[in-house]
C-alpha cells in the first residue's frame, strides 16, 4: 500500500537462499541447529493481462493456509513486470475492504496542492489499522526471496500489492501460538529507516545476497527501493529529480531495481536478490502522514554500492 512510482525514472510523478560474499561477516546467524523447526514457505505468483487502464495483476498463492507464530520465508515470481506481496494484520473492526478504499480515496485526492484533508485522514486510518510486515517487491527483477517474522497468533492476510497500492486481492492467513525456533537468515549488511525520514546501516551491499531491512521509526511505516545510477550519482541529485516535474527518466538512472515492500514501525524482514554491482540509490517513496509528500522527496534517499 504504497502509491508509488518506484523506479527513479518515474517517481517524480508522485511529488531465503542465503549468499555470504566473500569474508564479510554475517549479520545475524541462525539459531542452534537441534532447537530449528522448519521455516513455512509461501510461493507466490502474480502474472499482468491486459492492456492499459484493463492491465491486471493476478496472485495465487502456493503454501499452508494455517502456521505457528514465528518466521515464514516468501518466493515471489513476477510474469509481466514488477509485481509485490505484503502481509498485514488489521485491527478489530477494520476490514481489508476499507484499507484498499481508504488507500484509493488518498491517491485520488491528489490535486495541484498535493492530496486533500480527507485524503490525508485515509491514508492515517490506514496506517493507524494496518500493520505492515513486510515483503518483497520484484522491481526489475522477475524473482525474489523474503522472509518476514509473524510475532504472536491471530488472522494475518498476503495481499498482492502490485498495483502502486492494494488490488484488493488477499490470501487469509491463520497464525497460532509460537511452538519453536525457525532459522535466522545470513545477512551480509543491513538497512534501517528512521524516525528522521533516513536510512543508515552498511554502505556497502551485497549484489547478490540477503540483507536485513529494519524499520525502527517510531511515526511512519517505510518501504525500501534500490535503484541503480550512474557512478557519481549524488543524493541532491536524486532527491532533486524526486521533486521535479519530469516524467521521464533522469539521466542518472540505470536498469535494475529491487524493493522492500511496506515495513512498519519496529518491524523487520529480509531480502533475497541479484543485481548489477554499482552506485545505487536508497530510496522510499511512502508518503508523508502530514502532507503526502512521498519521503524521498523530502530527503529520504541515501547513495551506496552494491559489490
Amino acid at each position: 500500500m504504497t502509491y508509488r512510482k518506484k523506479s527513479v525514472a518515474i517517481a517524480a510523478t508522485v511529488t531465503g537462499a542465503v549468499v555470504a560474499l566473500g569474508t564479510a561477516p554475517a549479520i545475524g546467524g541462525p539459531h542452534a541447529a537441534s532447537n530449528l523447526i522448519a521455516t513455512p514457505k509461501f510461493a507466490v505468483t502474480i502474472t499482468w493481462s491486459g492492456h492499459g487502464h484493463n492491465r491486471t495483476a493476478n496472485m495465487v498463492v502456493n503454501g499452508p493456509k494455517t502456521v505457528s507464530a514465528g518466521r515464514v520465508a516468501i518466493s515471489l515470481h513476477g510474469i509481466g513486470g514488477e509485481v509485490a506481496v505484503d502481509v498485514v494484520r488489521l485491527k478489530s473492526g477494520y476490514t481489508y475492504k476499507q484499507a484498499v478504499t481508504d488507500f484509493n480515496t488518498f491517491g485520488a485526492s491528489f490535486g495541484p496542492q498535493g492530496p486533500s484533508a480527507a485524503g490525508l485522514r485515509a491514508l492515517r486510518r490506514v496506517v493507524h489499522n494496518v500493520t505492515f510486515f513486510g515483503g518483497p517487491d520484484t522491481g526489475s527483477l522477475s524473482h525474489e526471496r523474503a522472509t518476514v517474522v509473524l510475532p504472536k497468533a491471530g488472522h494475518y492476510l498476503i495481499i498482492n500489492d502490485s498495483n502502486q497500492g492494494p488490488t484488493g486481492q488477499a490470501r487469509k492467513l491463520t497464525v497460532t501460538p509460537k511452538v519453536g525456533n525457525r532459522a535466522t537468515p545470513k545477512t551480509t549488511a543491513s538497512v534501517r529507516a528512521i524516525t528522521a525520514k533516513r536510512f543508515r546501516g552498511s554502505l556497502t551491499l551485497p549484489a547478490s545476497g540477503t540483507i536485513k531491512f529494519t524499520n525502527t521509526s517510531t511515526t511512519s511505516p517505510h518501504f525500501l527501493v534500490l535503484q541503480h545510477v550512474k557512478e557519481g550519482t549524488t543524493r541532491k541529485q536524486v532527491i532533486t529529480s524526486a521533486n521535479s516535474n519530469s516524467n521521464g527518466p533522469p539521466p542518472f538512472a540505470m536498469t535494475g531495481d529491487a524493493a522492500i515492500d511496506v515495513v512498519s514501525m519496529g518491524r523487520s524482514m529480509t531480502l533475497s536478490y541479484k543485481l548489477p554491482a554499482g552506485e545505487y540509490a536508497e530510496m522510499c517513496y511512502f508518503p508523508d502522514l502530514q502532507t503526502g509528500m512521498p519521503h524521498a522527496a523530502m530527503g529520504m534517499v541515501r547513495i551506496v554500492h552494491l559489490q
